[in-house]
């Protein structure tokens, strides 16, 4: 087990969207069949994630609320990744070459979180309603798809514009709209941070520095972050933002 048990629920009454293309006349029969056991998995490493399932129809781990990270570490400097809600992950997966290169990649968990455990029984119940195994795949793709933002918000030159649209990706996705700013109900340090933009510990504590005095974030005592700039255009950031402060770069 990688969590605690929390029991069996139906997915579809947990991820609506998991319904896209089932016909409406199979769909109350598709939320009786298509349940999945949920893990609870508390803060801390996630190693028991990695061990490898014994049958090869085990989809994965979809994770239906928390906050994980996966990081890999090249040449003593750390990269993460940062996934939430809706996404699907197969930890124990690792491409050959990176394998070759003996690459490895952490799990980890900053905010207490349940995934549904998508196993084998999951798939041949699933054979019959055959889309929802598409809609799992855009899953797998979504995360690519912000793999490759993530990479180009790295390339920018100004510490302050990646961090901007990290906290705006994170505001859009796991933020809740309150009288006072976005709540992203996150606990990133500055080092997380760092690793997540691809700079410096004290470049990020700078830029945040910054960023706050201008009003566009702000940290709680709890370590989570309130994100006053929701509105940003992200090409704006792109363009340069002339009217945020001196050049910050990694």
């Amino acid at each position: 087990m990688i969590g605690g048990s929390e029991g069996t629920v139906r997915l579809l009454d947990v991820e609506p969207s998991l319904a896209r293309g089932i016909d409406r006349f199979e769909l109350d029969a598709a939320r009786e069949k298509l349940t999945a056991e949920v893990a609870r998995v508390e803060p801390g490493e996630w190693d028991a994630a990695a061990k490898r399932p014994p049958n090869p129809l085990f989809l994965g781990y979809l994770i239906l609320d928390g906050a994980f990270t996966r990081e890999i570490s090249l040449s003593h400097r750390p990269s993460i990744e940062l996934l939430g809600p809706g996404d699907l992950v197969r930890p124990w997966v690792i491409p050959h070459a990176l394998d070759a290169m003996n690459v490895r990649g952490s799990w980890g968990v900053i905010s207490t979180g349940n995934v549904a455990i998508i196993d084998e029984d999951f798939h041949r119940r699933a054979q019959e309603f055959p889309t929802i195994i598409t809609v799992l795949m855009d899953r797998v793709v979504a995360r690519s798809r912000w793999l490759g933002f993530h990479v180009a918000v790295c390339q920018l030159p100004r510490v302050d514009h990646r961090l901007l649209l990290v906290f705006r990706y994170a505001a859009e996705r796991w933020g809740t709209t309150t009288g006072n700013g976005i709540k992203i109900p996150i606990r990133l340090s500055h080092r997380s941070l760092a690793a997540l933009i691809g700079a410096r510990r004290p470049s990020v504590t700078s830029a945040i520095g910054a960023l706050t005095e201008q009003g566009l974030l702000q940290r709680s005592q709890d370590g989570t972050w309130t994100f006053f700039a929701g509105d940003v255009d992200p090409m704006a950031v792109l363009a340069g933002m002339e009217d945020l402060p001196g050049r910050l770069t990694a």
